[in-house]
């Protein structure tokens, strides 16, 4: 059986309006990646300033969000949407409004100093486009909720007939404030409409890593709080391997596995995956056949491919929700 190899920069020539749709949201989300990463090592090993202590950026927890926020901003959000964005996510927020030309290159530059780009989206100091000041952690989150409330309160004496999608993108860790569930218990006396919050689940914080037996826990609360919820777990590249011979037990390894172990393996890339697929599950029904069919660039990419930076996916699962 002849292995799949792997070029990263290989695009497949679309075949249909929604094809090129695809590719294009594929090269906005490189350059989105790109350009806030750049913005955070200008920040810290090329601006001026040498022996001055460093000033940060948080390029990991930007990283695990640019998907989401390009399939938002470049595929779902209207005009009269209103957005929250994480703190720590900024450097994402800023590069998207500067494509869209409502952020300018000197302020990326001064991205986290005096008169530069906020670390944190402020509506009072950045020049681009705000909505909600999210500069403590977990706030943001809230005031969507009651934004959300507060729409429905004006459409409720016809003071407003036009109806605004509410979304707010948080990290995982922001579920730590308390906040949050003062606002999910409010939201669920009053029956909220039209609010979205999508967690960018990555498990990784400053402080600690996420315990796996969370995210349960996390769904079963905004369940019992009336949320629909709806986890974008996979990317379309794993969702087709679990359909073929092997794919049943891949699944199931992925969703033992502990975060620590597959946090290891997507560092060590390369022929981590296999060695270790095939120590764990190789004996099982088809998997020998499945891991042939890639090389060893292919099955890390496959490895890598989880949801939340599968942009079909994310498209996929916002617009369900529409329908």
């Amino acid at each position: 059986m002849q292995a799949i190899p792997f070029d990263p920069d290989d695009e497949p020539p679309p075949s249909s309006d929604s094809g090129n749709r695809l590719r294009h949201l594929k090269i906005l989300e490189k350059k989105v990646l790109w350009l806030s990463t750049w913005m955070i090592h200008h920040a810290n090993q090329i601006r001026e300033g040498d022996g001055e202590l460093k000033v940060g950026g948080h390029q990991a927890s930007c990283a695990s969000m640019v998907t989401i926020m390009t399939a938002l901003y470049f595929g779902l959000l209207r005009s009269e949407d209103r957005i929250a964005i994480k703190p720590h996510g900024s450097p994402v927020f800023h590069a998207i409004q500067y494509l869209y030309g409502k952020q300018d290159k000197e302020h990326l530059e001064r991205f986290r100093a005096l008169g530069g780009a906020q670390s944190y989206p402020s509506r009072t100091k950045d020049i681009d486009d705000v909505d909600f000041s999210t500069g403590s952690v977990g706030l943001g989150v809230a005031m969507t909720s009651f934004a959300a409330l507060i729409q429905d309160y004006l459409e409720a004496h016809s003071w407003r007939r036009s109806r605004s999608r509410m979304v707010c993108v948080l990290g995982d860790a922001e579920l730590d404030e308390g906040n949050i569930y003062e606002a999910l218990l409010e939201g669920w006396k009053h029956s909220v409409r039209d609010l979205w919050w999508i967690v960018d689940y990555n498990r990784q914080s400053l402080d600690a890593v996420i315990s796996d037996r969370l995210l349960s826990r996390f769904h079963r609360l905004f369940v019992s709080m009336g949320w629909e919820v709806i986890t974008i777990k996979y990317g379309k590249l794993l969702q087709t391997a679990f359909e073929l011979p092997g794919g049943d037990a891949l699944r199931q390894w992925i969703d033992s596995c502990p975060n620590s172990k597959y946090s290891t393996l997507v560092f060590k890339g390369a022929d981590s995956w296999r060695t270790t697929l095939q120590a764990d599950i190789g004996s099982r029904a088809g998997v020998a056949e499945l891991l042939e069919r890639y090389d060893d660039l292919a099955l890390s990419a496959l490895m890598t491919n989880l949801g939340g930076h599968c942009i079909e996916s994310m498209l996929e699962a916002f617009e369900g929700v529409l329908m």
